[in-house]
């Protein structure tokens, strides 16, 4: 009976999920069905194609016609959630990247930590990794944290939108995410940081997959690394909870990114690399 009562309680919290997309025509459909597989939880979900030329649009409209979706002239995908919030109607706000998926128990894993009062939680990824082969966790075993998160986000990004929970007024507090194909999560999440604890539920919540149309390979001789480190600088630069430490260890970071960007394929590659100088 008390189960049944804070889950009562709980779904007083409406819930929208927001996925952005572009060019994920095949993807996308996968991302929107484990979304509306949730056990216990019926979240409101609104799609963002993002300039798609593959038609995902067609495909959305097609196989899910009552969903919501909406439209962006390739915005990036910080900018395309953002334009999904707006849309969408919930006080709690997740988010699902169209390459990801959610695991059943996502919406119900992360409600209880809304619900005891934080305005931010996390739980566990898993990612396949097509390329390099095998798999890791996001965050690794022994690296979750709980509570206040500023010094350790200052240091590296241990957790992904898509196993993330927002209130709609933490979102508004920092404005939501900035602009950039890559980074623009984890300056996201270190503002979110810098005003409030976040709750973490040590359970993977979400799968990922790490495949040669992520944006998480580096296309662009890393010059993708170079810009989410300036953006993370300016981050620091704007808290008075940054550190001369945090500082020196993110200019660090952009000498080595300078000196290595050809020898990584992917940001996994680049922070691997990082551990064994250990800089995150």
């Amino acid at each position: 009976m008390q189960l049944r009562a804070f889950l009562q309680e709980g779904r007083k919290m409406r819930v929208s999920c927001i996925i952005p997309a572009r060019d994920r025509r095949d993807m996308v459909l996968k991302a929107i069905e484990s979304a509306l597989a949730q056990e216990g939880w019926e979240p409101e979900l609104v799609v963002v194609d993002d300039g798609s030329k593959d038609g995902t649009r067609d495909a959305v409209r097609k196989h899910f016609p009552g969903i919501r979706l909406i439209s962006t002239p390739g915005l990036g995908p910080g900018l395309a959630r953002n334009e999904g919030v707006s849309a969408a109607t919930g006080h709690v706000l997740m988010f699902l990247d169209s390459d990801d998926i959610w695991l059943p128990l996502h919406v119900r894993s992360l409600i209880p930590l809304l619900h005891q009062g934080f305005q931010v939680a996390y739980g566990v990824t898993k990612t396949k990794d097509s390329l390099g082969g095998g798999e890791f966790f996001i965050p690794e075993g022994g690296e979750e944290i709980s509570g206040q998160c500023f010094s350790s986000l200052a240091r590296w990004c241990f957790m992904v939108p898509s196993s993330v929970a927002v209130t709609r007024k933490a979102f508004e507090d920092v404005g939501g995410f900035g602009q950039g194909d890559m980074g623009e999560d984890w300056a996201f999440f270190l503002k979110l940081s810098t005003l409030h604890p976040f709750g973490f539920v040590p359970e993977v919540i979400s799968h990922r997959l790490l495949h040669d149309g992520s944006l998480c390979c580096l296309t662009k001789g890393g010059m993708e690394i170079q810009k989410a480190l300036g953006g993370i600088m300016k981050v620091l630069q704007t808290s008075d909870k940054a550190t001369p430490e945090d500082f020196d260890r993110i200019r660090k970071m952009q000498v080595l990114a300078a000196k290595g960007t050809q020898r990584w394929r992917t940001v996994q590659d680049w922070y691997m690399n990082m551990k064994m100088q250990g800089l995150v």
